[in-house]
């Protein structure tokens, strides 16, 4: 931590006083039970809630002091989302700037991530093809037609290489790496200026951003308001459904799930080739020295991607 005024983190017992400090201000005389949804017992950058109470529950997000531009933005997104997709994102209940607390409408059921142990093969599959379905919804409100230009990707690849180069972030299999970054930039030049699509994507998507409740998938955690390519959302979701803990998921029927679910990507399918292999370096490049097995999964996820021949979404 840094002081009370630029804290980056907060523990427990900190948060869980700013939240009922909040909750006394927005919904008086009402005494909330407050469970902590993040199994962590360590300070973190923000806390997380379930505020209970006889006639209504809650989720309560409580963000460190140094976090104050991330609670506004997440506050005015999730605001945003929910107004366009109701049922789909939590409806925010107030926003707490001084505390930096934000309530939001409770999500009832197991993340995905959670679910994931338990569901046979053809179970996965559908929980996928739900979570493409979920994931077109949430594109759909801000896409628009936009000529590829990897102009922006390609020197993103030269920063991560320089980095490697300057000792500011060591990647795994050098060589192999930048050998995959010669062919993507080679290919992508070859493509510019044929059709793609943009727009805001999520940014942060895995299984346990994705609740499961009665009435249908529920997305948590909005915050990137700027548009971006689509398939960084569909990438992201494929290498966490490979990279769940005891799962051996097909990438191809995976893949295949997930593009059923969100139907037609409006790119060039030899783009949509270079973008699934421009993320999946990025995987491999945020890849540790000593890497958890989590981490590890996800690396390897990252390579089966690569070593695909075919664009997995079109």
């Amino acid at each position: 931590m840094t002081g009370p005024a630029g804290a980056t983190h907060l523990d427990k017992p900190e948060a869980r006083a700013l939240a009922r400090a909040a909750l006394a201000e927005r919904r008086p005389g009402r005494d909330y039970g407050l469970g902590c949804l993040k199994n962590i017992d360590k300070p973190l950058r923000a806390q997380v809630f379930c505020a209970a109470h006889p006639e209504e529950r809650l989720t309560v997000k409580v963000f460190a002091p140094a976090g104050a531009e991330k609670a506004r933005a997440q506050a005015a997104r999730q605001a945003a989302v929910a107004g366009a997709l109701p049922g789909r994102a939590p409806e925010v209940l107030f926003f707490d700037e001084a505390r930096l607390v934000l309530g939001m409408a409770y999500a009832d059921g197991p993340s995905l991530a959670a679910l994931w142990p338990h569901l046979s093969a053809d179970e996965a599959v559908q929980r996928l093809e739900d979570a493409g379905r979920w994931l077109a919804a949430l594109h759909d409100l801000s896409a628009e037609a936009h000529p590829f230009r990897p102009k922006g990707q390609i020197a993103w690849l030269h920063r991560l290489l320089g980095w490697h180069a300057e000792g500011k972030r060591a990647i795994p299999e050098i060589a192999a790496f930048r050998a995959e970054v010669a062919a993507l930039e080679a290919l992508a030049l070859e493509l510019r200026g044929r059709p793609a699509r943009r727009a805001v994507t999520h940014r942060d998507l895995h299984l346990s951003n994705l609740v499961a409740t009665d009435t249908g998938l529920v997305g948590l955690d909005f915050e990137n308001d700027r548009p971006d390519e689509p398939l960084r959302d569909l990438v992201a979701l494929l290498v966490d459904a490979m990279a769940q803990p005891g799962t051996a998921e097909d990438l191809h029927r995976s893949a295949e799930a997930l593009r059923r679910g969100y139907g037609e990507t409006g790119t060039d399918p030899q783009v949509s080739l270079v973008l699934q292999r421009l993320f999946a370096l990025g995987i491999w490049a945020a890849t540790p020295d000593a890497p958890s097995l989590r981490q590890g999964a996800r690396y390897l996820a990252a390579r089966e991607i690569l070593a695909a021949e075919a664009p997995l979404f079109a």
